[in-house]
């Protein structure tokens, strides 16, 4: 315990009067502007009123009505009316629309005669986000258009409303989104991007901490006797303060945000003091077997931004090849995701959960190993 206690006190008086406050200042500021910054940008759950325009060459009944029907859905707003498609696709190519739906001459007329009329639907999709949920809502709508053209069409040949409904829908959907029937993209996303963001920044400023003793040459000095107590006594107020700050974090998601939690929130939080000491156990890893710290500092980003996609929640791990789905257990964030998950939405207790827990805890080995490798260069130099 002595030599906790020097290592923490030797690490607190670094942090007040030998600059590396500014350090952590700075990942805690960067993490909380994070925080800011995605709760304010998605507030409404997902993009609404996303802008679109029609291309009416028909100018009929049929087209205006149209138009004013796909004005008056939540997803997307009409913007412009075009009258060629030479007009709209340099719109799109100006980013001043998502989508457009034209319209050809002719369309009313072919309609009334009993022919099949074609319109046609151009969306952007080098956005994605903004490309999917304007060609959802356009193509939503031109589907409920044309049953509301064939139900008027049955009217008029004496049809009940019961047979219409039976020929136009044969089979009815009744759609239940799990635990997010609102479709919010919020808790699909910042449940987990936040807290890797968190992540992130506790795997950089730990890298680049046990990079400096190595640069400045105070190994000896930190280590001393007893590396094991000189780390945790080292590592503490990060751990604290990163820990606060999930704790925190999540109590703004769950608790101010109203983010579905069936599960226990002190769940949640023995999940993120988990992921803290797991990715500080990978940083201190990654510092010990690279011994360049700028090295290590560049290898520890590449490693935590490709944590995002080796998560899961934005591309699924089991559409992934074999080898990737076996690469991505070795990201704490990927553990995090499902153990989280499960917990949020399904209400998941330890039962369930102990094997993403146990995954968590064998990151520790991993800080063994670059501690081990940390005393063995001391010993090299001496």
């Amino acid at each position: 315990m002595k030599a906790f206690y020097s290592s923490l006190r030797r690490e607190l008086r670094r942090i007040r009067y030998e600059g590396q406050s500014r350090y952590l200042v700075l990942t805690t500021l960067g993490v909380v502007f994070c925080y800011v910054f995605f709760l304010t940008l998605m507030d409404e759950g997902q993009p609404q009123r996303l802008p679109i325009a029609i291309v009416d060459q028909d100018g009929s009944y049929l087209s205006r009505r149209l138009c004013h029907e796909i004005n008056a859905t939540q997803g997307v707003r009409v913007v412009a009316v075009y009258g060629s498609h030479t007009e709209a696709r340099q719109a799109m190519q100006r980013q001043e629309i998502y989508a457009f739906l034209e319209i050809p001459e002719g369309t009313y007329d072919e309609l009334l005669s009993f022919t099949r009329p074609h319109i046609v639907l151009y969306s952007n999709n080098a956005y994605l986000l903004s490309g999917s949920l304007s060609y959802r809502s356009l193509a939503t709508i031109s589907k409920l258009a044309s049953g509301a053209v064939e139900r008027e069409v049955l009217r008029k040949k004496g049809y009940g409303e019961r047979q219409i409904m039976g020929l136009i829908q044969p089979i009815e959907l009744d759609t239940h989104l799990i635990s997010n029937p609102t479709a919010n993209y919020q808790p699909y996303v910042l449940t987990t991007m936040l807290p890797g963001m968190l992540g992130l920044s506790v795997l950089l400023l730990t890298v680049y901490m046990v990079g400096k003793e190595r640069k400045s040459g105070t190994m000896p000095e930190w280590l001393g006797q007893s590396p094991y107590a000189a780390l945790l006594g080292k590592m503490a107020p990060y751990t604290l303060c990163f820990s606060l700050l999930g704790v925190v974090g999540n109590m703004v998601l769950f608790g101010w945000c109203h983010f579905e939690l069936h599960g226990s929130f002190g769940l949640v939080v023995v999940f993120t003091l988990l992921l803290v000491l797991a990715m500080q156990s990978t940083g201190v890893f990654l510092a010990g077997m690279i011994p360049e710290p700028h090295l290590a500092t560049c290898f520890a980003a590449i490693y935590g931004t490709l944590a995002f996609t080796m998560a899961g929640f934005s591309y699924p791990v089991t559409s992934m090849p074999p080898a990737l789905q076996a690469l991505s257990q070795l990201f704490p964030l990927r553990h995090y995701y499902k153990a989280v998950s499960g917990v949020s939405l399904f209400g998941c207790g330890m039962d369930i959960c102990w094997v993403q827990v146990c995954g968590l805890l064998l990151f520790l080995i991993a800080g063994v190993i670059g501690l081990w490798r940390l005393v063995s260069d001391v010993r090299i130099k001496k």
